[in-house]
């Protein structure tokens, strides 16, 4: 149990002190009130002469609880002003009570009235918060009221000792015997107030020592709260740093496999179709004269040919690196696959006569798609550009539209060499992307396919891929369905 606070208790207890004299003048003029109607009583008796002694003393004491109120605010309830007005109290009305035993006969001293005023006195004593006065206050009241018994003895009559009980000195020993019983136990009750006050203040410091604790738990509760929610908030930060970041590698690492790949196409690949026609034409020009026309112009359509292959190759890296670069803006639009299909066998006519590939279009010309077309060119064209140079000579074409699920479908299959399940899964990986040569040696660089892929994307297509070693390769684009109605109405 916490020890109560001596500085607090100490103010409590002049508070209570203070209250208590407070109480004691107040009670003085009620006294006062009921000493004057005796003294009006006496006077009109034709005691003149004791009514102006008792109308001077109560004169006094009202002088006196003034003054006393004055002390009580400027000193509080000092010991000397709580003896002080004891003193004063018990002299001024010993002093009322001997001049009042002389108006009644028998003798008022031996009544029970006047042995019930000391009582009254002594309990005031207990207002003051202070034991030792409840002491003090018993002794007087004892000496005073034996102090006048012993003066008004000589006039009791001596028949009133046998008639009224506790007139004599034995009496008078029992009553002062009670006053002083009576003031022990009064001496017991400043004590038990103090240890109320004493319990009580321990009590509200247990009390106001629970609510702190409970305060500073619930305040340490709420800062591990905090703390745990702004650590989970620096963690969630982290681990998305640590994403971006690791996204970022990725980036990094793809941007760089793609810079090698670029300048691998571009010193080897892009250098090879320009060597092989300057190579043609130095000899040629070194000497014209020994080839005849038939021969000069097969050189030319192998010069032709060649060119067409570095145009691709150069179309195709510049696409890339506009794809990579965010270059490439796109506006998706119905686009009717029959003309895309009919664009790109016009463009790669040349490489289909070349190895005299049949090409059998049987595509809807009402399929509609929504996508841009530049870009769905740039992947028929490489795609058709693929199954042309994996074909052999004589080999078929076929390209087809349908239709499956909530998808448009474009295939172009051929009947060349086919790939293997590994090749397939490399198609895309620009890490492990190796080219195949094609069927008359065409050289290739797997770029084309890896943009196709990127564009689809763009579109929100797919492209899927079935093939077969020996028996060829189908390329389908899955495009998402278009609303036939929403198109007819826009066109």
């Amino acid at each position: 149990m916490h020890k109560p606070n001596t500085e607090q208790f100490d103010k409590l207890f002049k508070e209570d002190a203070v209250w208590g004299e407070q109480e004691v003048i107040k009670f003085r003029w009620v006294l006062i009130a009921v000493i004057l109607v005796f003294i009006g009583y006496i006077y009109y008796s034709g005691e003149t002469d004791r009514a102006l002694t008792s109308l001077l003393l109560a004169t006094v004491y009202i002088f006196y609880n003034a003054v006393l109120n004055i002390l009580l605010r400027k000193y509080g309830s000092a010991t000397w002003i709580r003896f002080l007005s004891s003193t004063i109290d018990i002299t001024i009305l010993s002093i009322h009570i001997f001049n009042y035993s002389f108006l009644f006969k028998p003798i008022a001293v031996t009544t029970a009235a006047s042995v019930f005023l000391y009582p009254v006195l002594i309990l005031l004593s207990v207002l003051r918060y202070d034991r030792r006065l409840v002491i003090f206050s018993v002794v007087y009241c004892v000496l005073c009221f034996n102090i006048i018994y012993s003066i008004r003895y000589p006039y009791i009559e001596p028949e009133l000792f046998d008639k009224v009980a506790s007139a004599n000195w034995a009496g008078q020993i029992y009553k002062s015997a009670y006053f002083l019983v009576m003031g022990y136990f009064l001496y017991s009750i400043p004590k038990m107030i103090n240890r109320l006050n004493a319990k009580h203040l321990a009590t509200m410091n247990l009390k106001r020592s629970s609510e702190l604790s409970l305060a500073l738990e619930k305040q340490k509760n709420e800062l591990a709260v905090l703390q745990l929610r702004k650590e989970k908030r620096l963690n969630k930060k982290l681990a998305d740093q640590k994403s971006l970041i690791e996204q970022q590698k990725e980036e990094l690492q793809q941007a760089n496999m793609t810079k090698d790949k670029l300048f691998s196409i571009i010193g080897h690949d892009l250098k090879s179709p320009f060597a092989a026609q300057t190579s043609i034409i130095e000899l040629i020009l070194t000497d014209y004269n020994q080839y005849s026309k038939e021969e000069v112009k097969d050189i030319l359509k192998t010069i032709q040919h060649s060119a067409h292959q570095g145009l691709d190759l150069l179309g195709n890296l510049l696409d890339w690196s506009k794809q990579h670069n965010n270059l490439i803006k796109h506006q998706l639009t119905p686009v009717r696959l029959s003309t895309m299909v009919y664009d790109a066998q016009a463009l790669l006519s040349h490489n289909i006569a070349h190895k005299r590939i049949t090409l059998i279009n049987e595509v809807d010309t009402m399929a509609t798609v929504c996508a841009d077309s530049n870009m769905i060119k740039t992947i028929l064209r490489n795609i058709l550009s693929n199954a042309i140079k994996y074909t052999n000579n004589d080999g078929t074409i076929e390209i087809t539209s349908d239709t499956e699920g909530a998808f448009d479908l474009l295939r172009i299959k051929d009947s060349g060499i086919g790939m293997t399940e590994d090749q397939i899964n490399r198609l895309f990986n620009i890490e492990n992307n190796v080219s195949t040569p094609g069927t008359n040696n065409e050289p290739g660089t797997g770029l084309g396919l890896l943009l196709c892929k990127e564009l689809a994307e763009k579109n929100n297509a797919e492209i899927r891929i079935e093939s077969k070693v020996g028996e060829g390769s189908t390329f389908t684009i899955a495009f998402p369905r278009l609303n036939h109605e929403k198109v007819s109405q826009e066109k």
